[in-house]
């Protein structure tokens, strides 16, 4: 195991406030090495191929099972997370991992509609994804880059669930997709806050702190969670089995999970905190906010997104036929 001052971390672009990793490094005297990426696949294609020396990554909820039967990920040793007691219940026995024996829960949040106020009437502004097909905003929408969400969004409007297992529904979806392909300008995660708050995209299927995040820059971005429902995720922190600096990874991890460091995160990326301990110390405004902490009422008409088992390859080469149609 290397001794070197340094940990490398693998996580999604704008998902930690630019003044943590400083302070970490000031304390530990340890190195933060903070590389991104914009999908799941992404990650998941990058660690597969045993050529990264990454030490934590950062999957969502859904490829964590996954991951853990490859063994690309290790078995945590809670003894070495004292701080793990701060996260909330309700987290720490989730479906995609039984008592959290892989990974710590990092944030929360659903994926929703992301619009501009302005391209629409007041009082008819959008609840239902079907907009994503009205041919009047043709060219200024976006979709996510990342099959099992977009391809759940058709599925969830069309009635089934984002973690169906029926090849004809999910081909049913693939086939929606293809008919709303024409309207999107593009399939992408990590340029979503920048086309919504440049005015380029006036509808985005997006994460909801992304959302938030490009309110920042354009006061005019609203986000809302489908009236049916949509994907509710968890994003997660995991040591890599391959990490070159294990100690160094048990000490970000710990250090992420002290209340006053989840709640910047998380005012900061506008991302819901599994982090009990840290509600007292999130922006009151965010706090109070039912897109960004839903009522159990909303909660139970989303699907946490979970293992497919093999329908995920499935899913990957329709998504990959799509794109390149």
């Amino acid at each position: 195991m290397s001794d070197e001052k340094q940990v490398n971390v693998y996580s999604w672009a704008d998902y930690i406030d630019p003044q943590v990793i400083p302070e970490f490094e000031k304390r530990y005297g340890i190195r933060v090495v903070y590389d991104t990426f914009a999908s799941n696949e992404s990650l998941l294609a990058k660690i597969q191929t045993g050529a990264s020396d990454y030490d934590v990554v950062v999957p969502t909820s859904y490829v964590i099972h996954h991951l853990s039967k490859l063994k690309l990920i290790r078995t945590l040793d809670h003894d070495r997370l004292t701080n793990f007691k701060n996260i909330s219940a309700r987290f720490t026995n989730p479906p995609f991992d039984p008592e959290c024996r892989h990974t710590v829960p990092y944030t929360w949040g659903t994926t929703g509609i992301g619009f501009n106020q302005n391209a629409f009437s007041r009082g008819k502004f959008p609840d239902s994804t079907d907009i994503f097909w009205d041919k009047k905003l043709a060219g200024r929408m976006t979709l996510l880059d990342d099959a099992r969400e977009t391809i759940g969004m058709s599925l969830k409007r069309m009635g089934y669930s984002y973690n169906t297992t029926d090849e004809g529904e999910i081909r049913e979806a693939f086939d929606d997709l293809k008919v709303q392909k024409p309207l999107t300008m593009s399939y992408t995660s990590d340029q979503v806050i920048v086309q919504l708050a440049s005015g380029d995209s006036l509808l985005s299927l997006v994460y909801s702190g992304d959302a938030y995040q490009a309110v920042r820059d354009n006061k005019d971005i609203r986000y809302v969670i489908p009236a049916k429902g949509t994907s509710l995720w968890v994003d997660n922190l995991a040591i890599a089995e391959s990490a070159p600096h294990v100690d160094n990874a048990y000490l970000w991890l710990n250090f992420l999970m002290e209340p006053e460091i989840a709640a910047v995160n998380s005012n900061y990326t506008r991302y819901s905190t599994p982090n009990e301990k840290a509600l007292s110390k999130i922006d009151p405004e965010l706090l109070a906010d039912k897109n960004l902490y839903p009522s159990d009422k909303v909660l139970d008409r989303c699907d946490q997104i979970g293992d497919v088992g093999s329908l995920l390859f499935l899913y990957d080469r329709l998504w990959t036929e799509l794109k390149c149609s």
